[in-house]
């Protein structure tokens, strides 16, 4: 299931919300320069619906998730206790003072009664809720106190908030990692006990029914009441009793004072301890249970917390970090399904859930539209909304039907290398680590988008203003043929022996129409990556060859190791036979490019020519010098230099 969405959550007006999240000084976001200049601090638009945060470790995402913690406190008994740690580092060293905002938006009319004094009423009349959370550290009181005030109004100089302004507000928070077997076990304070506390008809369930004439209860409390009942007037209990008060206890009294004890059960017979002697747990098919695994104790755990925020009265928001912890694929996206489902409410709009959560799972981000996201990185957010980048209307929909799980590792990328097939998608890594790159240590990922589409990808990180410090590369074909091209290979490629030099280059300038901010297109030398790779230096000449041979050869059948060997030796005398006949490079990347080239049904396959290219390649073994121009500088551009 894939919801649809232009970048609000349309169709659900009057469902308070929040809007926006604003930090100044805190953790990784530094200090506004001035009210049009955010700097280095965080101003996060969000959406009614799902807002998903994406990035690499240590960006500012769990920054995020935590400053809304603080603002809002959450449903769970945990305390988040500011830290000197929690205030930012600047130029300047540390600050004394940080400070979070919240604001809601879209009240209902009910809504805004529960706040009247609180609210904001701007000069359009439109009415909103800011909460703002300010701490300061007293470094004058050891060690390191924090003096912290929570108040109203954009400026945090409006009226405090209160507990019952408090209690609505609060967030339920899913921490990643979770133990979710441990929280929905019984005890005293039990994370199940609050969740079910919650459940709107489980008030009724704390009056005290039982009627011992009648030896009835229908109320938990009444059953409460009755088990106890039973366990002191049980015969074993009873003559346990007897026995201690008649044998050891009335021996201790002394004159008047008789020494007499009773046996009833643990605790005062309550609602919440009816609650607190409950657990959760996945039902079993026998009589007899075995303990389950993470993912689906996970997923029984953030069931429980959905029924409790179902049920909220006003501004239901879910925090949740890492939702795909302990879940095998498949389960992420029945996961994301059931909060999607529950963030648009389904036929009953009013119990809609604002969602906000963080991911490093290409799973969960391919499975949201792109508009709902929200990349981190370096301390900054960067929505993808329309309006916030350069992709249009038309992008939108193409991402939302074509942006899978393998393309979504994009979002998680430092530098990203866009290619048109398969065949460089195997073969680039390879030999920009054979050239002395190393795509992994450089935190590239290279996705592969096929023939069409490919600045509807690389638009995704251009923007106005500040851009998305992710290099992108388009690296693509320049699908001109070279001189003396034979007929059979020529197919409706244009010649550049018929073209003039400004065709030629107007022609080039046309494949780099999109480039703008981080993104640059690089077009091949010549023809195809694997006719530039033959045609770039005697070395991968002989590796092209061999790779050629060796996926000629496993068009009929699969060759042992040994007929390898022998294919591979054969094609690298040939090359060494090429250089002693002085053949142009042009001429030596025609014949080993000719078996790729032939009708369909008589060629080799340039994704098996890849993969054996891909093992013939070992790292360092050529320098960048013998690399195709127009790859040495795609790689210099993703990872910084050789």
């Amino acid at each position: 299931m894939r919801l649809r969405s232009t970048g609000r959550w349309h169709g659900l007006g009057g469902l308070m919300y929040l809007a926006k999240l604003t930090a100044e000084n805190f953790r990784v976001f530094g200090a506004r320069r001035s009210v049009e200049d955010t700097g280095s601090s965080l101003s996060l638009e969000l959406q009614p619906g799902v807002s998903v945060l994406l990035g690499e470790n240590d960006a500012g995402k769990t920054a995020v998730v935590d400053a809304i913690r603080l603002c809002l406190l959450t449903t769970a008994v945990d305390y988040y206790r500011v830290a000197k740690d929690d205030f930012h580092i600047g130029p300047e060293g540390r600050a004394d003072t940080f400070t979070i905002s919240c604001c809601f938006e879209d009240l209902s009319t009910e809504e805004q009664s529960i706040f009247l004094e609180l609210l904001t009423t701007d000069q359009n009349g439109t009415t909103s809720l800011h909460i703002s959370f300010k701490a300061q550290l007293m470094e004058s009181l050891p060690p390191h106190r924090v003096s912290i005030t929570t108040r109203t109004g954009p400026d945090g100089d409006g009226p405090a908030v209160d507990g019952a302004a408090r209690e609505h507000l609060k967030a339920t928070y899913l921490r990643p990692l979770r133990d979710a077997e441990g929280e929905l076990k019984a005890g005293r304070g039990s994370r199940l006990s609050q969740i079910l506390a919650g459940y709107p008809t489980m008030k009724d369930e704390g009056a005290d029914d039982f009627d011992a004439g009648s030896d009835t209860a229908k109320t938990l409390v009444g059953i409460l009441r009755r088990a106890e009942h039973h366990i002191r007037s049980n015969i074993t209990v009873t003559a346990a009793l007897d026995d201690i008060n008649s044998g050891y206890l009335q021996k201790f009294s002394i004159g008047a004072d008789q020494l007499r004890g009773e046996i009833g059960v643990a605790g005062d017979a309550t609602l919440s301890r009816a609650l607190e002697r409950l657990e959760l747990r996945l039902a079993a098919d026998a009589p007899e249970w075995t303990r389950r695994g993470l993912g689906y104790n996970n997923a029984l755990f953030m069931a429980a917390e959905l029924l409790l925020l179902g049920n909220s009265d006003v501004a239901p928001l879910l925090l949740i970090e890492e939702p795909e912890a302990h879940l095998h694929p498949q389960l992420q996206t029945r996961v994301m399904d059931l909060l999607l489902g529950r963030a648009a409410g389904g036929e009953d709009a009013a119990s809609r859930v604002q969602v906000i959560l963080t991911t490093h799972s290409p799973h969960l981000a391919s499975a949201v539209p792109v508009e709902w996201i929200t990349l981190v990185a370096g301390g900054r957010t960067y929505g993808l909304a329309p309006g916030a980048t350069r992709l249009e209307p038309s992008d939108y929909a193409f991402l939302s039907k074509f942006l899978d799980a393998t393309k979504a590792n994009l979002f998680f990328a430092r530098a990203v290398a866009l290619v048109e097939g398969d065949a460089e998608a195997l073969l680039l890594p390879a030999l920009a680590e054979a050239a002395g790159w190393s795509f992994s240590e450089n935190g590239v990922s290279i996705v592969n988008v096929g023939h069409t589409g490919l600045f509807r990808y690389s638009r995704i990180f251009q923007r106005e203003g500040n851009q998305i410090p992710v290099s992108v590369a388009c690296i693509r074909d320049r699908d001109l043929l070279p001189p003396a091209t034979p007929a059979d290979m020529r197919g409706q490629l244009p010649c550049v022996t018929d073209m003039t030099p400004e065709q030629i280059e107007q022609h080039v300038a046309g494949l780099k129409d999109g480039d703008a901010g981080p993104v640059k297109t690089f077009v091949s030398d010549h023809w195809t990556l694997e006719y530039d790779l033959a045609a770039a230096s005697w070395p991968l000449t002989t590796i092209m060859h061999q790779a050629v041979r060796s996926a000629w050869a496993s068009t009929k059948k699969w060759p042992s190791g040994t007929e390898l060997a022998d294919i591979q030796a054969r094609a690298a005398e040939e090359v060494q036979a090429w250089q002693r006949e002085r053949m142009s490079p042009s001429e030596a990347a025609m014949r080993v490019y000719q078996p790729l080239r032939r009708k369909p049904g008589k060629q080799a396959s340039k994704a098996v020519t890849a993969q054996y290219a891909a093992q013939l390649l070992q790292p360092g073994s050529i320098g960048p010098d013998k690399l195709p121009t127009y790859l040495r500088e795609a790689f210099s551009h993703l990872c910084g230099g050789a």
